[in-house]
């Protein structure tokens, strides 16, 4: 449980402005990011060459691997994937006070709100729930608690829903249920947030992160499988309060020409996509000397996903990829749970989506690991995002 007694962020430093000639000029602006891990989070400041850690919130056991930021509040959510909490803190500048717990399902690794953020949907990857929050006033407050239905997937105890991502319309979420091998369809029109459709996936393809690409009038859905690592790519379409789901592609989340070095304990990680072309996926537990970034790209003409090209990660299980949030998403954010580097930062041409080998920053596993964690296995950073 997140307590009150937390450390504040502290001060920013005094950072550097000189960035590697390899790099676009937005790349040298600084920006913070928000890392959580077990038993901690992290305020992260980026300078264009290096990171430097300005603040701790540590608390013994939670498990903040997930957060969305409310920004007309500065309000912080934070899911603690080991308990049923919902952590609340705000965020000010260089400050980050905790408010707040409340209870909802257990095990929940993922956060979404809906279009005017006055509602919020957890997924209940540990209890086979979706949990909606309204977040209209201070203290959230339980509307409703969905249980995941349905048959399961090979060797699957429970359903295990594991991200809802709010679709282009932002009318529907999109929830991939990795014990249950389906895609949820979660519609929130009139406040009802009722699962309207199931999408049946083949047995054994443990559904975990998805991303939307828009092409014209048109809408395709990435989803990237952790058990089978698989990508498949479908086209959405909408007949009203339908949406229907047609598979165009599936193919190895690795690529033809770089399967992982151990496939029984390979596990396809997060998706990122840029610019509504550029997808990219992390590759996690590969048995390779690190773990990788796939990149595939887009092609609105003949409607395909392409592989392009493997980058390295640069550590071991890269559990959260992000994009920065200038215009050219010109940086593409790693947390390695494992590993010589906790946390990277790869350039992204933005004409051609390519990674660049060589990091423009890294910072050590060891930096970035919580107070008495040192000798646990993987208690790297499992999630980051730019603010």
């Amino acid at each position: 449980m997140m307590l009150p007694s937390l450390v504040t962020l502290l001060s920013v430093g005094s950072m550097a402005t000189a960035a590697p000639t390899t790099m676009n000029a937005r790349d040298a602006v600084s920006r913070r990011l928000l890392i959580g891990g077990p038993s901690q989070i992290l305020a992260v400041d980026f300078n264009g060459t290096s990171f430097e850690v300005v603040g701790k919130n540590v608390t013994s056991g939670a498990a903040p691997s997930w957060m969305r930021l409310k920004s007309s509040t500065k309000t912080l959510y934070a899911v603690d994937e080991n308990t049923s909490n919902l952590n609340q803190f705000k965020l000010d500048d260089t400050k980050l006070s905790y408010t707040s717990s409340v209870t909802g399902s257990a095990g929940v690794v993922f956060l979404e709100f809906n279009k005017d953020q006055t509602r919020m949907v957890g997924a209940a990857y540990g209890s086979g729930m979706i949990d909606v929050w309204d977040v209209s006033a201070d203290t959230p407050k339980i509307l409703k608690q969905v249980k995941v239905e349905g048959a399961l997937g090979p060797n699957q105890k429970i359903h295990h829903p594991h991200q809802a991502l709010l679709d282009p319309t932002g009318r529907f979420m999109i929830i991939p249920d990795l014990g249950g091998d389906q895609i949820l369809v979660l519609d929130t029109k009139d406040d009802k947030y009722e699962i309207t459709k199931t999408v049946s996936l083949f047995a054994g393809a443990g559904p975990r992160h998805g991303g939307f690409i828009t092409s014209g009038n048109n809408t395709f859905y990435t989803l990237a499988c952790e058990l089978s690592n698989k990508v498949i790519l479908f086209q959405v379409d909408y007949t009203g309060d339908e949406l229907a789901f047609k598979e165009i592609s599936t193919q190895s989340t690795y690529g033809a020409e770089f399967p992982p070095a151990n496939a029984t304990s390979a596990a396809a990680g997060t998706v990122a996509i840029a610019n509504n072309k550029d997808v990219y996926i992390s590759n996690r537990l590969s048995g390779n000397a690190t773990d990788s970034i796939s990149h595939f790209v887009f092609d609105a003409k003949t409607t395909s996903l392409n592989f392009a090209h493997t980058a390295s990660s640069h550590g071991i299980l890269p559990r959260d990829i992000s994009l920065s949030i200038d215009k050219d998403q010109s940086l593409l954010f790693v947390a390695n749970q494992g590993g010589d580097n906790g946390l990277v930062a790869l350039h992204r041409c933005p004409v051609t989506g390519r990674l660049d080998a060589t990091p423009v920053a890294a910072k050590s596993l060891a930096e970035l690991v919580a107070p008495g964690m040192e000798k646990e296995a993987n208690a790297g950073p499992q999630f980051v995002q730019e603010i």
